[in-house]
């Protein structure tokens, strides 16, 4: 097979407009990040629609109740400018929720109209000054730029910046996790706890969107990342990056503490499981225990038990840039063939990691960075697909193209269940392969059965024959 790159950006005559985006703004993934962060409260200073969306979206995924402030800006306060709703906002949910931390995303109508947000943060802090107010963190999201992806990247690097501090060596690890479900979060904590490493996980949204049913279902997460963690990242042993375009946080400890980042990639599938589980025993020098090998072989076994269903069945895999380029690895590694690849940032890491999987794969995917959902469907009609792995964005293309769609990633609002999918690790790539191989079962079992048939029937004219010549 050749290795040339296909398609880096599709060529043909929709330049006007993006059609099915995929991608979501930046403090989507400000007010992800932040939902993993115990007893914090995210405020978006912009519209009250911008916070609205953001709840909108995170309920039906999560199925838990999402709370996000709002500075509720209007056509007046833009002429004016934000500080007072700022102002207002900092009082109301200091005095009603009393959070530990607030932090502050801007929004695409603040940005444009160039809010100072640190500056009214620290007015409202001298305004206050005999009063014990919560950490207040201001993060730049502009929404008009980038991605969600980027915006997780600026809300990690923004709280690690703005509080961590250096006292003695913790003997931790940092986790930078990404776009993770609570499920793939709760796994890479069990990988840690059976390495017997200590974790700050930034940030932890395995129990908080995750939650059990309570009457406190309303009051701030009691779970996840803490303040103190957040002070402590500057003294572990390192840091590891899940996703290589949220690693800003860790080249800020790196260059101001010495802490050592390793960026990527997503432990998802055989190969990059393993390189995450020599980053950590790297780190702290340790073993790899017999149970994690156990798990190894596990998978390993799945793959094998899965081969004659998956091999060379054609893939089409769209989402955020890591998810993408670690599926495309993943499903390579079970002898399938990837055809289209999408992801909406346009990011050269992500471009790069598809042609060193094609060269090491011997696979040649289009490559659409920076596509939207019209580019790949466009694609999939020129080169082909048996299945559709992304989010339940892509049910109308796979309706389209008769293929089945494995849903996987952000949104997932047509299926329950979205927060409890693992795909992460050696266990979390066990259930990947069942629930994709059972997927083309369902879908495609005994498509070739006419080939018995066709035996049948040559059988039939042998013995016709047979019978003739007697």
């Amino acid at each position: 097979m050749h290795h040339d790159k296909k398609v880096t950006e599709m060529h043909h005559d929709k330049k006007f407009s993006v059609v099915n985006p995929s991608k979501m703004c930046q403090p989507m993934g400000a007010v992800q990040a932040l939902l993993g962060l115990k007893n914090s409260m995210p405020l978006i200073h912009g519209s009250q629609g911008c916070s609205t969306y953001m709840r909108f979206q995170l309920t039906r995924h999560f199925r838990e109740p999402i709370e996000v402030a709002s500075t509720s800006m209007n056509e007046k306060t833009v002429i004016y400018g934000g500080e007072y709703n700022l102002m207002k906002a900092l009082k109301n949910i200091t005095e009603k929720q009393s959070p530990s931390i607030i932090a502050v995303a801007s929004s695409c109508l603040t940005e444009t109209i160039g809010d100072d947000m640190a500056g009214i943060i620290r007015k409202f802090e001298d305004a206050n000054p005999d009063k014990e107010l919560p950490v207040i963190v201001p993060i730049s999201t502009p929404s008009y730029t980038e991605s969600h992806v980027e915006g997780y990247n600026r809300t990690i690097k923004a709280l690690v910046e703005n509080l961590t501090t250096l006292t003695a060596p913790n003997g931790k690890v940092n986790i930078i996790t990404g776009f993770l479900s609570p499920a793939d979060v709760g796994e890479v904590k069990e990988i840690l706890n059976d390495l017997n490493l200590e974790g700050i996980i930034l940030t932890d949204t395995s129990e908080n969107l995750d939650a059990p049913l309570s009457e406190s279902a309303l009051n701030l997460y009691d779970g996840g990342t803490t303040v103190e963690q957040l002070e402590d990242t500057a003294n572990s042993l390192g840091t590891i990056a899940l996703s290589k375009h949220a690693d800003s946080a860790g080249e800020f400890l790196e260059k101001k503490f010495g802490i050592k980042l390793i960026s990527g990639p997503l432990p998802l599938g055989l190969e990059n499981t393993d390189s995450f589980i020599r980053s950590a025993c790297q780190l702290a020098d340790l073993e790899i225990p017999e149970n994690i090998e156990k798990d190894r072989g596990r998978l390993m076994d799945a793959m094998v038990d899965a081969h004659s269903y998956n091999y060379h069945r054609k893939m089409a895999i769209f989402g955020d840039p890591d998810f993408v380029s670690s599926m495309t690895r993943f499903t390579s590694e079970m002898g399938m063939i990837p055809t289209v690849v999408c992801t909406g940032a346009k990011s050269k890491r992500f471009t790069e990691d598809i042609e060193t999987i094609s060269k090491e794969k011997e696979c040649s995917p289009v490559t659409l960075a920076g596509g939207d959902l019209y580019d790949m469907h466009e694609a999939i009609k020129k080169v082909g697909a048996d299945i559709l792995i992304g989010n339940s964005y892509g049910a109308s293309i796979a309706d389209e193209e008769n293929i089945p769609l494995f849903r996987a990633g952000f949104p997932i609002f047509d299926r329950l269940g979205a927060q409890r999918i693992s795909t992460l690790g050696y266990r979390g790539g066990i259930d990947f392969v069942d629930r994709l191989t059972n997927t083309i079962l369902d879908f495609y079992y005994d498509e070739a059965g006419y080939e018995i048939v066709e035996e049948e029937d040559m059988i039939i004219e042998d013995q016709k024959f047979a019978e003739e010549e007697i």
